[in-house]
């Protein structure tokens, strides 16, 4: 049975720990120390005692650190924040995969241009970079021109004009300030690419920052598709809030499964329902 005891965010760190635990060193206490905003990210830092053993484990993205390794919190902290740095650096070819499959052929296009740009050390190469760039822009408007949610398009721009048909995406995926934001940024994104592609005298930090533009055109067109496609998230019938958490309990009596959702902003929970396909032994 689930521990209503604890909260929902002090259960998922519980079941964080005794997952990456042995049997006999799974938690006996979590405490919620601190949370620190830092560059638009909260990083909560929570104390794990097990059996055995005691954590530091810290939020965004989730890890675990012993402290007899970090007796202080704030180190932790301070290698948390160094290590998903170094990590985003390593993997900023990568995103969720449920984002990168609306844009795949875009994605798939921008990878050779960071492949180009960690070969890259002469005026030329960085140019090169430019034209991969603008290659996977034109990729993502290729990839959507016959997309269900854009409807009937009554005077098609030309196959490879980037600019026509993301201007379309935009109307069809957005409105108000988000719309304007987009159309801003799908022009400034272009103009970036072709000024790179031209640029004789272009230099690493001028590859490097259409780079970081045009990763950040590419998934922010992952995300409007995906959200045009799932939906918006559920809210609490409570308090409005987006934080709600599924959770399953295990039924011993009627050896069936159950689930619920729950709010960790104001602890609101639903009914348990049984889930008919997860049964004992399967």
């Amino acid at each position: 049975m689930i521990d209503d005891a604890l909260g929902p965010e002090a259960r998922g760190i519980r079941d964080y720990v005794n997952h990456e635990s042995p049997d006999d060193d799974q938690v006996t206490l979590v405490q919620k120390v601190r949370s620190h905003r830092i560059l638009g990210r909260t990083h909560d830092v929570f104390d794990v005692h097990c059996t055995e053993t005691r954590w530091w484990v810290i939020t965004e993205p989730t890890n675990l650190y012993l402290q007899t390794d970090f007796p202080d919190a704030e180190q932790a902290l301070i290698f948390h924040i160094g290590l998903g740095t170094f990590l985003a650096e390593r993997m900023r070819g990568d995103m969720e995969k449920e984002q990168e499959e609306h844009v795949s052929a875009a994605w798939r296009r921008f990878r050779d241009a960071l492949e180009t740009m960690n070969e890259a050390s002469e005026a030329e190469d960085f140019q090169s970079v430019g034209i991969k760039c603008r290659d996977s822009l034109i990729a993502l408007a290729k990839s959507h021109q016959s997309a269900p949610w854009l409807g009937e398009v009554l005077d098609p721009p030309k196959v490879a004009d980037f600019k026509g048909w993301a201007n379309i995406f935009a109307d069809s995926l957005t409105d108000g300030r988000l719309r304007r934001y987009l159309k801003a940024l799908v022009d400034k994104t272009w103009d970036l690419t072709v000024w790179l592609q031209h640029d004789s005298n272009a230099t690493a930090m001028d590859a490097d920052l259409v780079l970081e533009a045009t990763s950040h055109l590419i998934a922010t067109f992952g995300k409007l598709i995906r959200r045009q496609e799932v939906g918006e998230p559920d809210r609490c019938p409570r308090c409005d809030s987006y934080r709600l958490h599924n959770e399953i309990q295990h039924d011993a009596e009627r050896e069936a499964y159950q689930e619920s959702n729950v709010c960790a902003g104001c602890g609101w929970r639903s009914e348990w329902i049984d889930i008919p396909e997860l049964v004992d032994g399967e």
